[in-house]
């Protein structure tokens, strides 16, 4: 009697084994590298929000130093004997000084610039 013909043929133990083992080999280096992919962008959020205090955190400061010059600016006396002349020139002065201090001190926009 003749054996039929089979169109596959059994694999061995040995690579039945193998099989396996590569698979649970497989599936724990996909779960190793997804916890750290994930631990990598928990840290760039915690990092990134860091940058993002910071920032707003130097806006504050930026303000309490317009404030600052505002006030010492308005607590100025102006020199005794001072024309009309003289005192526009010194208002003027005093206008482009403030322009000046509120464009160094100007507030960074911390959401646009680091993208937070």
């Amino acid at each position: 009697m003749s054996r039929p013909h089979r169109l596959f043929s059994p694999i061995s133990r040995g690579a039945a084994q193998a099989f396996v083992f590569l698979s649970v080999l497989t599936l724990l280096l996909a779960g190793a590298s997804s916890w750290v992919s994930i631990r990598a962008v928990q840290g760039e959020i915690r990092s990134r929000a860091s940058v993002v205090q910071l920032c707003q955190a130097g806006n504050e400061s930026r303000a309490q130093q317009v404030t600052l010059w505002t006030h010492l600016v308005s607590i100025s006396a102006p020199p005794p004997h001072e024309t009309a002349a003289q005192k526009a020139v010194r208002q003027a002065r005093i206008r482009q000084f403030l322009g000046y201090v509120r464009q160094v001190f100007a507030p960074r926009n911390c959401k646009a610039s680091f993208k937070g």
